[in-house]
């Protein structure tokens, strides 16, 4: 299963919806949702506050999106349902993915699987650049539980300590938080398209 957070409150962006905003042409939170779009994982979920823009978009890239209640209690909230819903169905792993990540490439994800696979489905395999672990991240069945207990704004992070890295870079694995970086990131969009 793949869960895409979409649920943030962006303090940060200022007054406008994060993930609406336009990068490159398309809405913010589109980018990462079709870098996965054509993964081999089923299903994909966007978890998301309310009704955002988005929604349509992401429905089109064949997404279910399933509304947070408790998003204002900070990330572990949209985690614990992405667990949840990995749990009620069965599933025998979980990718998270931030939607604010622009410019992971299907192909990080698919070495992110890769990994994975090379570990059995057994341990926890994270994005990392500079040493650090962050998402996207794929954790293993047997993590889920630790998953649906989270609690805080932290999200996954302390889970991701004996993770396997795989390598990513600065531009790649570069989050949105403010109307500054998405100006960085139209600039570096604009290289690179």
């Amino acid at each position: 299963m793949l869960a895409l957070l979409a649920a943030g409150q962006s303090r940060r962006f200022g007054d406008r919806d994060k993930l609406s905003a336009m990068l490159g042409g398309k809405m913010l939170g589109l980018h990462a949702a079709q870098a996965a779009a054509d993964l081999p994982v089923s299903p994909k979920l966007v978890i998301a506050s309310s009704d955002p823009d988005c929604a349509a978009g992401w429905r089109d890239l064949g997404y279910r999106v399933v509304a947070s209640p408790d998003a204002a209690r900070g990330q572990a909230t949209s985690v614990r349902l992405a667990a949840a819903h990995a749990i009620e169905a069965g599933a025998s792993a979980l990718c998270i993915m931030l939607a604010d990540m622009p410019f992971v490439t299907s192909g990080h994800l698919a070495r992110l699987i890769e990994s994975f696979e090379q570990s059995g489905r057994t341990s926890t395999v994270a994005s990392s650049c500079n040493g650090q672990a962050m998402p996207p991240a794929i954790f293993p069945s047997g993590a889920l539980k630790g998953l649906s207990e989270l609690d805080g704004d932290a999200g996954a992070r302390a889970m991701l300590a004996d993770a396997r890295l795989v390598a990513g870079d600065d531009q790649m694995l570069m989050d949105i938080d403010t109307e500054k970086d998405l100006a960085q990131a139209n600039l570096i969009f604009g290289k690179i398209r």
